[in-house]
């Protein structure tokens, strides 16, 4: 089964921008996971999966839906645990998120 991933772009469908989706693509890639991406502009983002996120990326898998790079990533290891680990245990999930939000906050603030 394929993977959707919802990603952002613009008026050039070819070319998304997202960084948040960047992640998501570069996790599902490492996992080797099939992947199906849809185009989705800013103004469709609140109708992906009848509004599950106010943001992008979004992924269905099946029947779930997940929304945020961070939770995506999270989903995929316990997901799919016999595919490479994306963090390498309860340490690398910490320090990830540590990397994250300190570069969100400190690199790239509001």
């Amino acid at each position: 089964m394929t993977i959707l991933l919802y990603d952002l772009v613009g008026h050039d469908v070819g070319r998304p921008f997202s960084p948040h989706c960047w992640k998501t693509k570069m996790a599902l890639a490492h996992k080797g996971l099939a992947v199906t991406k849809v185009p989705t502009r800013f103004l469709e983002v609140p109708e992906v999966e009848s509004g599950a996120s106010k943001t992008v990326p979004v992924i269905r898998d099946g029947e779930r839906v997940v929304a945020d790079s961070f939770a995506i990533a999270l989903y995929l290891d316990e997901a799919y645990p016999d595919r490479p680990t994306l963090f390498g245990g309860d340490g690398g999930k910490a320090m990830a998120r540590f990397i994250e939000r300190w570069s969100q906050f400190t690199i790239h603030p509001y």
